[in-house]
């Protein structure tokens, strides 16, 4: 049983997409587990399980580096019960279409192995709940841009190892510069994963687009995280496109649908919809004054009429006009 136990232990310890020694496993046994024992079993432990046929790979270094190879399947004691399996195949289903390509690599073992799972109780009524399952998006979908292979991983590392990276960076005009990336988190908008970071020997932070990484090179430097630095503070401020601070928002809904569908699902806490005067409802929220909101605004149409606050009103009034002018171009 001792051994049984060490062989799950170290079988746990071995990373996916990157290599362990066997002096850190000896290391980890011990510190973490209390389980004195030599390097050599350690690595007799390896080569045994490898001969049984587990997934692994070694490096052949001295010490040696093990790791999962890239085709096994998720190791995982005790095995997937059929509703942890039914919540990765929901997550492959819609997940995958809402993170950029690359983002869930770390995932697939598992996926497999639901996928294994749920193909052995094919007859049971959970192996068809799939099929009667869906997730709608009312935006509109845009497929996302494609992530050089091994990049992800590497800034997912370098973030999780607090560790900086130089990295070859593709500007949206297709210029190629080379920056000492200091990471500070990261963001996934819509498809699009932004990495928070400052840049060489500079303090204010900026977004890079990981899609636009085009070569990753880890460095043994620390990350410096700059004073008074939060990285909510920052999405808010840089990712969800602030036009102004809180305002009252006051419009007027000309469609009986839409009333309803916001009296359901309300855009602020202390939205308010009025009775309706002449077929007009009138509504007020306190909300922040984002491109969003102006977005979603103009989803309306004309089944809206922003009243106030007037400065926002102001900048509909100039938008109709201009789309009236356009319109109204002869052809």
């Amino acid at each position: 049983m001792d051994t049984l136990y060490r062989h799950w232990l170290i079988l746990r310890m071995i990373p996916r997409h990157r290599r362990i020694a066997t002096t850190d496993i000896h290391s980890r046994l011990q510190t973490e587990y209390g389980i004195n024992t030599t390097l050599r079993t350690i690595q007799r432990d390896l080569i045994a399980l490898e001969a049984s046929e587990f997934p692994l790979a070694c490096d052949g270094n001295r010490p040696a580096g093990w790791s999962w190879r890239a085709d096994a399947p998720a190791f995982d004691i005790p095995n997937m019960d059929p509703v942890t399996a039914l919540t990765f195949k929901l997550t492959e289903k819609y997940l995958t279409k809402m993170f950029p390509s690359g983002a869930l690599v770390a995932l697939q073992p598992y996926i497999r192995s639901a996928s294994e799972r749920l193909n052995l109780t094919a007859e049971s009524t959970l192996s068809r709940w799939p099929n009667k399952v869906r997730v709608v998006s009312r935006n509109l979908t845009m497929l996302p841009p494609v992530i050089m292979e091994g990049v992800s991983d590497a800034v997912y590392l370098a973030l999780l190892e607090e560790r900086r990276f130089k990295a070859e960076y593709r500007t949206m005009t297709g210029r190629k510069k080379t920056y000492e990336v200091n990471p500070l988190g990261m963001a996934f908008v819509d498809g699009l994963t932004y990495v928070i970071a400052s840049l060489n020997e500079h303090q204010d932070p900026i977004l890079l687009l990981l899609h636009r990484i085009q070569k990753v090179e880890l460095l043994d430097k620390p990350v410096s995280v700059p004073v008074g630095f939060d990285l909510d503070e920052y999405i808010t401020r840089e990712l969800r496109f602030p036009v102004g601070g809180k305002i009252l928002l006051v419009v007027h809904l000309f469609n009986e649908t839409d009333m309803l569908r916001l009296k359901e699902a309300p855009i602020s806490a202390d939205q308010n919809i009025l009775p309706p005067q002449n077929g007009v409802y009138k509504m007020t929220a306190s909300v922040e004054d984002t491109l969003q909101l102006h977005w979603w605004l103009q989803g309306f149409g004309s089944r809206i009429e922003v009243i106030g606050p007037d400065s926002l009103r102001e900048i509909f009034v100039k938008l109709s006009q201009e789309l009236f002018n356009r319109y109204n171009k002869a052809s």
